[in-house]
């Protein structure tokens, strides 16, 4: 699962898309990373519910992929197509997130009579961006769906320090 909460509300499909995008291929980064493959996912929106004075509105639509796999681009593009019949235009939302199901091992991922798994090609692909995002940052290669400037990016500045998880942030005593 890949899932935030955003900045700001978010009111316009485009930036709702690019949001979707970006958690998508990054479940889809977790999902190779694991050596996975999926054949189904879920794609959800919400308003905030904390909100009782404005209209609420929560919506989720799965996507039955043909063959399992781990391709961002596949993935991406069921999961703008679960967004687009659930999206409505009237609502300021606060979350959305991917849920990828059905999870298989990559190597043992069976092909249909008319649908083919992932080719070399494409595996290899993918395989090149987790390398270079690895070596050079998160989103150094990314897909262009994804934007650049998102303003819709959850905010930091007041993000409490990670005693427990990070060394750098330890108490110095």
């Amino acid at each position: 699962m890949s899932s935030r909460s955003f900045g700001r509300p978010v009111p316009t499909l485009s930036e709702l898309r690019e949001a979707v995008v970006t958690y998508t291929a990054r479940a889809a980064e977790k999902l190779r990373r694991q050596d996975l493959a999926t054949a189904s996912l879920i794609v959800f929106i919400e308003i905030n519910r904390f909100k009782p004075g404005d209209a609420q509105h929560y919506a989720a639509r799965p996507v039955r992929l043909p063959v399992a796999t781990s391709d961002s681009g596949k993935l991406i593009g069921a999961a703008l197509a679960g967004l687009g019949s659930i999206w409505r235009d009237c609502y300021r939302y606060k979350k959305a997130g991917v849920v990828l199901l059905d999870l298989h091992p990559a190597a043992a991922v069976q092909e249909g009579l008319l649908d083919k798994v992932d080719s070399p090609r494409r595996t290899a692909l993918m395989r090149t961006m987790d390398k270079l995002n690895t070596r050079f940052g998160r989103d150094t290669v990314a897909f262009a769906a994804t934007g650049r400037r998102r303003p819709w990016k959850l905010r930091r500045e007041l993000l409490s320090p990670c005693y427990t998880t990070a060394w750098d942030e330890l108490l110095r005593v």
